[in-house]
């Protein structure tokens, strides 16, 4: 619809003073016309975004029996993102025209205008919104504790309303940048729901989708506890004979030492009786895919033990694999990324699909780093990585034998660790200029582990793997 035709917006209120803006969510979402512009939406539309704006330069004026959570819910409920252009002044500067709010308000992304010509650019602020987060106190005091809760782990935004109508009242340059982060902020959350698109890929915030391993062997636990290991061999990532039905999943990786660090070459997952391995290329101009389907060289590759299989290719040296694993746990995925020669698995999934997984990432109900007993906690992650080399007696899953095997033990680094973070401070890429290219992470352990990255292989597009 569009608001050229008066039809289509009906019941304006243009004078007094009730601003209540959780009856106008309310509101909104329960007289959405079943048809705009001769268009009927359930009938014609393949899929519905459901997106929902509330402008408001107010704090609440209404019932205050409703509570946060019961309008999270009703939002959550309808499948609604909101977005909030409220009296929200970020560190008291209104270049700053927007905020996306995660880690319950702590750990937050700042959209911030660049230049005169739209450009915008973000930053982290991790720290309790409420600390730099400023309102009206006439007319909006309680905006941070009405509205912006509505929007902390959500996929939409709080904006400010004083820098939308700063811009709009002549400073064309804040105006510009305020609609360019805005839009482009709402094509994220429309074509990329729940998530977040990083080098043109879709990469989901749900829940344990941070868990995985990738680069110069970073692990994160499904607890959320980073370690690295180092030895170079197969080792096991996550195994459940129980998984899908008795199908059972198993998943290897196989490392390649260089030096002082190591980093992932290949996964191979087995899911029932299929395997599928995946490695990626040094060469940043090979587009060609280099995978294996029960070790035939790039078999079709639409599904995969009966689960789709997605491909995105957002540059020659970078390639997703999504295996969608809803036939059996609706919403739920394993992600295999490439950048250049580095492989990185990540999964997006709960207790259902991956709880009762053993390996290198850690018991999913304690988080405890188990050994293969099952009881024994291993707090010395170079003897957990060694634990978990993978054994005869477990499947094999790579199309070719690598050095080394058990019992040939895992091959450790040349140097010992106080020497390899000396030949770390040594490089010719400054820790400054590190921390720099990662910036635009928002998890500060994959930041510290985005700066080694960086540092080790001297390459700043390092970013790229995270």
């Amino acid at each position: 619809g569009t608001l050229a035709d008066p039809t289509v917006a009906t019941n304006w209120v243009a004078t007094g003073g009730w601003e209540e803006g959780y009856h106008a969510i309310v509101y909104s979402i329960a007289n959405v016309p079943e048809s705009i512009g001769g268009i009927n939406l359930q009938n014609e539309c393949n899929t519905l975004d459901k997106n929902l704006i509330l402008v408001s330069d107010e704090d609440r004026d209404g019932d205050f029996s409703v509570t946060v959570d019961d309008m999270k819910t009703y939002i959550d409920d309808h499948d609604y993102i909101l977005n909030l252009v409220v009296d929200t002044t970020i560190d008291d500067n209104l270049d700053n025209v927007g905020l996306q709010l995660s880690s319950g308000g702590t750990q937050n992304t700042v959209f911030q205008r660049d230049g005169d010509n739209g450009g915008y650019t973000t930053f982290q602020k991790n720290d309790n919104y409420y600390n730099f987060v400023t309102h009206d106190l006439g007319w909006a005091p309680y905006t941070s504790e009405h509205y912006i809760p509505l929007v902390i782990d959500k996929p939409g935004a709080v904006w400010n309303v004083k820098s939308l109508r700063d811009g709009v009242s002549g400073n064309e340059a804040l105006r510009k940048s305020f609609t360019n982060a805005f839009v482009e902020t709402k094509v994220e959350e429309i074509s990329c729901p729940g998530g977040t698109i990083i080098d043109g890929m879709c990469i989901s915030r749900t829940e344990n989708s941070n868990s995985g391993i990738g680069g110069d062997p970073h692990i994160t636990t499904w607890q959320n506890e980073h370690y690295e290991y180092h030895g170079q061999c197969d080792l096991v990532m996550a195994s459940d004979p129980k998984f899908a039905d008795a199908k059972g999943l198993h998943i290897h990786i196989r490392t390649k030492l260089v030096r002082y660090w190591s980093y992932i070459k290949s996964v191979a997952i087995r899911i029932g009786d299929d395997i599928l391995e995946i490695e990626g290329s040094a060469d940043e101009n090979d587009a060609e895919p280099h995978y294996w389907i029960n070790y035939e060289n790039q078999g079709k590759l639409d599904t995969f033990a009966g689960y789709t299989v997605t491909q995105q290719l957002p540059s020659p040296y970078k390639r997703q694999y999504k295996i969608d694993l809803s036939p059996t746990y609706e919403g739920q995925y394993i992600i295999v990324q490439l950048y250049k020669e580095f492989v990185r698995v990540k999964f997006s999934g709960n207790e259902e699909a991956f709880g009762n997984t053993v390996g290198l990432l850690g018991d999913y109900k304690s988080g405890n780093t188990l050994a293969r007993d099952g009881s024994t906690v291993l707090h010395d992650f170079t003897d957990l990585g060694n634990e978990w080399q993978v054994l005869p007696s477990e499947p094999k899953l790579f199309h070719e034998v690598a050095h080394p095997q058990f019992p040939e033990t895992c091959i450790q680094p040349e140097d010992p660790r106080g020497d390899r973070k000396r030949r770390l401070t040594e490089s010719s890429i400054s820790i400054e200029q590190a921390e720099h290219a990662c910036a635009t992470l928002t998890d500060p352990l994959s930041i510290k582990d985005c700066v080694y990255d960086i540092l080790a292989t001297q390459d700043l597009d390092m970013v790229g793997a995270f």
